[in-house]
């Protein structure tokens, strides 16, 4: 089972739920350990927020570069971001196994859930981010992924 939430934010919405899980001890991490994350997410929006830290994970493949939530106490984090028209689609995802990883995992998934809910408007299904507010208002267009 999985459990995720799903959310359009503006770069400066982007940084506050960064910095809050951060403040929480996450990590943001590439899904290869020998690639960086990107500081502009829409060059690669998908990343982990993983409760270790790059040193520590658990790599896989051949060669071992690849990193997943199913070896490390990880939540899957596709970024939200805006690029000109258009706020992408972002969302943070936890998952039941295994169980040992999960249980370390869905404390702090349920706080960023509230701390959004608490922070942001909701539309549907989906949070709005407060500056993704004023970008929309300003004639942005919201997507799931940009057009070819």
């Amino acid at each position: 089972m999985t459990s995720s939430i799903s959310f359009f934010c503006g770069p400066l919405d982007n940084k506050k739920l960064q910095d809050y899980a951060t403040s929480l001890g996450f990590y943001l991490v590439s899904t290869r350990i020998d690639k960086e994350v990107s500081s502009d997410p829409s060059l690669r929006p998908y990343c982990y927020l993983s409760l270790v830290p790059k040193s520590m994970l658990h790599p896989f493949g051949n060669p071992p570069v690849r990193v997943s939530s199913a070896l490390d106490p990880a939540l899957g984090f596709m970024r939200a971001y805006f690029q000109k028209p258009y706020l992408v689609l972002g969302h943070i995802q936890w998952t039941d196994g295994p169980s040992n990883l999960a249980c370390q995992t869905l404390p702090y998934y349920r706080k960023i859930v509230k701390w959004i809910k608490k922070e942001w408007g909701k539309h549907g299904d989906i949070y709005i981010g407060n500056e993704a507010k004023s970008l929309i208002t300003e004639g942005a267009e919201r997507v799931n992924s940009l057009p070819s």
